[in-house]
C-alpha cells in the first residue's frame, strides 16, 4: 500500500505535463520555453498536493506515518519553489523576451504569477525561520494558511489564463480536479473535522504530578468511544475553554495503554510557555482530541524476538505506553529499557518501572543512566552512547528491535552505534517530538523518506525535460499544425 500511495503521488504531480503532452503533442515553442512551462505546471501540481499531504489523512498516517509525511511535505514545498523560480527565467530566455521579468507593462495574469512567486518565497521563509521570528504556532498557522490560499488562487489564475495548455479540455478538467482536491482537503482539515471533533470533547478527569516538571493528564473518552490507539502513538490536543493555557493545538504522546478502559493519558513535560502551564489545568475542563498518529509501535513489528527501548528524558512516554500494553496483554518477549536522565528526580514513572521489573510483567530489565546525579549514585553515569550500549547489550542483536525516543543528539549517536554493531536499519525504530525536523537522519525511515523525495524530484525533472524535448520538436518547422501553447489570450 505504501508503494501505491507513492506511485499515486508521483502520478498526480506529473499529470499536468503528460496530459499536456497527450493533448498537444507538439508546439511552436523552443525547448527552453517548454522546459519553463513544464516547470510551472509541475510546480503548481506539487503546490496543490501540499494541501492533501498536510490534511492528516488516515491512510497516509497508517502506511507512512504523519511525521514522514510532514517532513516530505516540507521538502516538496522547497522543490515547488525551485521549479516556480526557474519558470520565469527559462521562459524569458526561451522566448527571447527578458521584459517578462522586469517590464511593468504586463497583463494582470502575468502580475498574478509574479505575486505568486513573491508570496511563496515569503511563505517558505516564515516557515523556515518561525522560531527566529518568535511566532507562536497558532499565529504562524494563520499566516501559513492565509498565504497558502492566496498562493494557490493566484497560481491557478495565472496558469489558466497565461498557459495555452489550459485551452485543452483535458487540462482544464485536470486543473479543476486538482484544485478541487486541494480545496476539499483544506476545508476538511481546517473547518469540517475540527467542528466534528469539538462536538465530542474529551474531559480532563485527573491531573497528577509525575516529577517536578512532568505531569500526566487523564482524559475521559466521549460516550461510546474506546481507546483504539497503538501503544506508542500520539494525538493532538486543544483546550478551547481553558483559563490557564491558550486554545492552541499541540501534539503529545499517548502514554497510556489502549487496554485502559474509558480513558487515555498524556504525560507532558514543562518545556515552553504552553507546556509549563499544563499542570494547572483543572479536572472537568474539556479538550478537543485528534488522533491517533504515528508508526512508532512495537506492535507493528511482530518478528522481533527481543526488544530494547532507549529513552532520554520525556522520550519515555511512548515506550511506557508499549511497556504497559505488553504487561496488560501478557507479551513475554524480553525487554531492556535504557533510560537516560539528568538526576534521579527527573526519572518519570520510576515506581511503576520498578514494579514491572520486580514482577517481571513484562519481562523487563531497567538500566537508568544519569548525566549529572546530584547525590551518590550506584547506577550508570554519563550519556547513552556506543560504549555504554556495548557494555550493556553485546551478544547477537540481529533479531532485536530497538526503539529510540529522546533528544536528537542522543538518537543520532545511538543509531550510529547500532549500525556499527551491524544492527539492520529496519530493526531500528525512532520517534521524534518534531513533525518538521529529521532527528534520526541515518534511520531506515529517514533514508527511505530521502529516497522517495529524491525519486519524486528526479522523476519530475526527467518528465520536465523529456516532454519539453518531444513537444518542441516542431519549433524549427513552420508553425502549421502546431499549437502556440504559451498563451491562449492576447497579451
Amino acid at each position: 500500500m505504501k508503494t501505491a500511495l507513492i506511485a499515486l503521488y508521483l502520478l498526480t504531480v506529473t499529470a499536468p505535463v503528460w496530459i499536456a503532452l497527450l493533448a498537444v503533442p507538439q508546439t511552436d515553442h523552443s525547448f527552453w520555453s517548454e522546459v519553463a512551462k513544464n516547470s510551472g505546471l509541475i510546480g503548481i501540481g506539487v503546490l496543490l498536493m501540499q494541501f492533501v499531504l498536510a490534511s492528516r489523512l488516515p491512510v497516509t498516517n497508517r502506511y507512512v506515518g504523519l511525521d514522514s509525511v510532514m517532513i516530505f511535505h516540507r521538502s516538496m514545498g522547497m522543490f515547488a519553489l525551485a521549479l516556480l523560480l526557474v519558470h520565469p527565467f527559462l521562459l524569458a530566455f526561451g522566448e527571447g523576451n527578458w521584459k517578462l521579468l522586469y517590464g511593468l507593462d504586463q497583463t494582470w495574469y502575468i502580475w498574478a504569477g509574479k505575486t505568486t512567486l513573491l508570496l511563496l518565497l515569503v511563505h517558505i521563509l516564515i516557515s523556515v525561520f518561525r522560531r527566529s521570528l518568535r511566532l507562536s504556532f497558532e499565529r504562524w498557522r494563520v499566516f501559513h494558511d492565509s498565504l497558502a490560499i492566496a498562493i494557490i488562487a493566484l497560481a491557478l489564475l495565472h496558469s489558466w489564463y497565461a498557459g495555452g495548455d489550459l485551452s485543452a479540455l483535458p487540462m482544464q478538467i485536470l486543473w479543476v480536479l486538482l484544485g478541487g482536491a486541494a480545496i476539499a482537503a483544506f476545508v476538511w482539515h481546517r473547518l469540517i473535522r475540527p467542528r466534528r471533533l469539538a462536538s465530542k470533547p474529551y474531559r480532563v478527569d485527573d491531573v497528577r504530578q509525575e516529577s517536578p516538571d512532568v505531569c500526566t493528564l487523564r482524559f475521559a473518552l466521549p460516550e461510546g468511544e474506546t481507546a483504539n490507539h497503538l501503544p506508542g502513538q500520539f494525538h493532538f490536543l486543544t483546550f478551547p475553554n481553558s483559563a490557564v493555557v491558550p486554545a492552541e493545538e499541540h501534539h503529545f504522546t499517548i502514554s497510556s495503554s489502549p487496554t485502559l478502559t474509558g480513558f487515555v493519558e498524556s504525560t507532558i513535560k514543562a518545556s515552553g510557555d504552553f507546556t509549563s502551564q499544563v499542570g494547572k489545568i483543572q479536572s472537568g475542563e474539556t479538550a478537543i482530541v485528534q488522533g491517533n498518529f504515528g508508526r512508532f509501535s512495537y506492535t507493528l513489528n511482530r518478528d522481533e524476538s527481543e526488544l530494547v527501548f532507549i529513552a532520554g528524558g520525556i522520550g519515555i512516554t511512548p515506550l511506557m505506553s508499549m511497556l504497559r500494553h505488553m504487561r496488560d496483554v501478557g507479551d513475554e518477549r524480553p525487554v531492556t529499557l535504557i533510560y537516560g536522565n539528568k538526576t534521579e528526580a527527573d526519572i518519570v514513572f520510576r515506581s511503576e518501572l520498578d514494579e514491572m521489573q520486580s514482577t517481571q510483567q513484562p519481562s523487563l530489565q531497567v538500566e537508568h543512566v544519569l548525566s549529572a546525579p546530584d547525590k551518590p549514585w550506584a547506577g550508570e553515569n554519563g550519556h547513552i552512547d556506543g560504549k555504554l550500549l556495548n557494555r550493556l547489550l553485546g551478544g547477537e542483536l540481529m533479531r532485536t528491535g530497538f526503539y529510540l525516543c529522546g533528544p536528537a543528539a542522543m538518537t543520532s549517536k545511538v543509531v550510529t552505534a547500532l549500525r556499527h554493531h551491524k544492527v539492520p536499519r529496519h530493526n531500528i525504530h525512532t520517534e521524534s517530538f518534531s513533525l518538521t525536523e529529521d532527528t534520526a537522519p541515518t534511520s531506515a525511515r529517514s533514508i527511505f523518506r530521502k529516497w522517495v523525495t529524491a525519486l519524486a524530484i528526479v522523476i519530475a525533472v526527467v518528465f520536465t525535460v523529456t516532454v519539453a524535448g518531444i513537444r518542441a520538436g516542431g519549433s524549427e518547422a513552420s508553425g502549421d499544425g502546431h499549437e502556440h501553447s504559451h498563451s491562449h489570450h492576447s497579451h
